[in-house]
């Protein structure tokens, strides 16, 4: 019997032996797992984020130099400024370039950055092409010419610019997220160690000596996200975009100098605050409604708005936000990336602007002539009254721009212009078609008689001698006059009518007024 409980026991023991080193098995795989999980998600928080966040930030940093300086060739118009900012603008392509081969492959760790850089990687050849390009074509083309050509340009431009910031932000999310789960890793760790201290009695020796070794892995990984933080934390602080951090509530948390610099507002005045502090009151409710029902169902909002700084002065502004979940799941922040776009805006609707006036008069085009003359027939159209056009050409203009010089006569110009306009009613249009030829669209005419005594006007205003940098001058003006729909229907015929009847105050005698008198224009 004895025998048989000693056997009993032992078999026991051997079996409580046996699993005992299978659970010290299971747990020194499950430890060096761990550690081998833990390890290589500090070093893609490093290698996999922080590293690229500093390269993307340059390449974009660069891309927005480029933009500056090709803007300025535009605006100083100046060869020996246009050499040097080629010189520099080719300098930040060459920085565009080097900081690409830093980043990408190595750098990519998401198949979501991995699709981004990839478009980026597409779009940066263009970005140089097109910009050598513009510079190419300044030899060969007027700068409004290139600036029109470069203008079509601009949302490619943009776009790059969105895949640069949509690639940070993947990156900040990821770090965001490996940093989460490696606190989760290395609790898990701690928990592992004491229960293998606990039930390896015996080997407390080899048991200290791994709690050591473990300890110090604990410590260079926390070294490690140290300085992946500061390096976070640099490039929140140098990025030239402004950057705002806050709670779920919408209560700012963090801003960086660039906000700073963008709004006037310090961060000490704005902690706690929201960000309507700084509203323009430009957008409505139901604008800001839209905003929140996309963040809490896309996690993110892309978008334009006007904001007033510190100063009063409003802004417009480029702003993406994106909803990130915190250290706990429970947390949630918004992080918001914004920009001051108003001098973009401004260049955009200065070159819209240009497309559709005379730079010098700020006159209508021919191009904005047409379209209000189509417009004027089709009023007239319906309403049944009659438009005429008057095309209007000036009498030895010539002889002053060689006689005087062009900035005389760009001045004579200048004046006639704001003369024709003074002659005429708001609902009128007077354009520059080129050189010294004007035209004029009169509307809402019922009787004939009410064009006599507008070109009587035009005719004794135009001739009143002008003074021009201690210069007098004299011109007087040939006006043919076409009337729709006797004349044409169509601006094409009306305006050739209109000229055929000004040649024919050139041939009586200058200063004179001549109405078309055939049916309808020859085509």
């Amino acid at each position: 019997m004895r025998s048989f409980l000693s056997r009993k026991s032992s078999s026991r023991i051997y079996a409580v032996i046996g699993l005992g080193m299978v659970l010290v098995i299971l747990l020194v795989l499950g430890v060096l797992l761990t550690v081998n999980r833990l390890d290589g998600y500090i070093r893609v928080m490093y290698f996999g984020n922080s590293a690229p966040i500093g390269h993307l930030a340059n390449i974009r940093s660069a891309e927005t130099n480029v933009r500056r300086l090709q803007w300025k060739i535009f605006a100083h118009r100046n060869p020996g400024k246009t050499e040097e900012y080629t010189q520099e603008i080719e300098t930040k392509l060459g920085d565009i370039a080097r900081e690409w081969q830093l980043y990408y492959p190595v750098g990519v760790s998401s198949k979501e950055e991995s699709r981004l850089a990839e478009q980026i990687k597409q779009d940066l050849p263009e970005l140089a092409g097109m910009t050598r390009q513009a510079l190419q074509l300044l030899e060969t083309h007027s700068s409004e010419e290139v600036m029109t050509w470069y203008q079509q340009r601009v949302p490619f431009l943009d776009h790059l610019d969105q895949l640069l910031t949509q690639d940070i932000n993947v990156n900040l999310d990821q770090a965001a997220q490996f940093a989460n789960k490696s606190k989760v890793i290395f609790d898990t760790f701690l928990l592992i160690t004491i229960t293998l201290i606990a039930l390896v009695v015996v080997g407390g020796v080899a048991g200290i000596r791994m709690s050591l070794l473990w300890r110090k892995q604990r410590d260079a990984a926390e070294q490690k996200s140290r300085e992946h933080l500061w390096l976070v934390d640099q490039v929140f602080n140098i990025t030239m975009d402004g950057v705002i951090i806050t709670d779920r509530l919408g209560k700012i948390t963090k801003v960086n100098p660039a906000f700073t610099a963008m709004t006037g507002y310090t961060e000490s005045e704005v902690l706690g605050q929201n960000p309507s502090l700084w509203s323009s009151g430009r957008q409505s409710s139901d604008f800001y409604a839209d905003m929140w029902q996309s963040l809490k169902e896309e996690g993110q909002w892309k978008g334009k708005l006007w904001n007033r700084k510190k100063s009063g002065d409003l802004y417009l502004e480029s702003l993406a936000i994106t909803a990130i979940s915190g250290f706990n799941e429970s947390e949630l922040h918004y992080a918001a990336v914004c920009s001051d776009i108003t001098k973009q805006h401004a260049e955009q609707e200065f070159q819209g602007y240009l497309a559709t006036h005379d730079p010098l008069t700020g006159l209508p085009n021919r191009l904005l002539f047409r379209e209000r003359l189509t417009q004027a027939i089709a009023r007239g159209q319906r309403s049944g009254a009659k438009v005429a056009i008057l095309f209007l050409d000036l009498d030895h203009f010539k002889e002053i721009n060689d006689r005087l010089g062009h900035p005389v006569g760009d001045g004579t110009l200048t004046t006639i212009a704001s003369r024709l306009k003074a002659c005429l009613r708001d609902v009128d249009t007077v354009a520059r078609l080129g050189g010294d030829e004007f035209a004029i669209v009169l509307e809402d005419i019922h009787q004939l008689e009410q064009i006599a005594p507008i070109t009587r006007k035009l005719l004794l205003s135009v001739g009143e001698p002008i003074l021009v940098d201690e210069h007098w001058v004299s011109v007087t003006p040939s006006i043919g006059v076409s009337i729709y729909p006797e004349h044409g229907k169509t601006p094409e015929l009306l305006v050739k009518c209109a000229d055929q009847a000004m040649y024919e105050a050139k041939e009586a005698g200058k200063n004179a007024v001549r109405f078309y008198t055939q049916p309808e224009c020859a085509t």
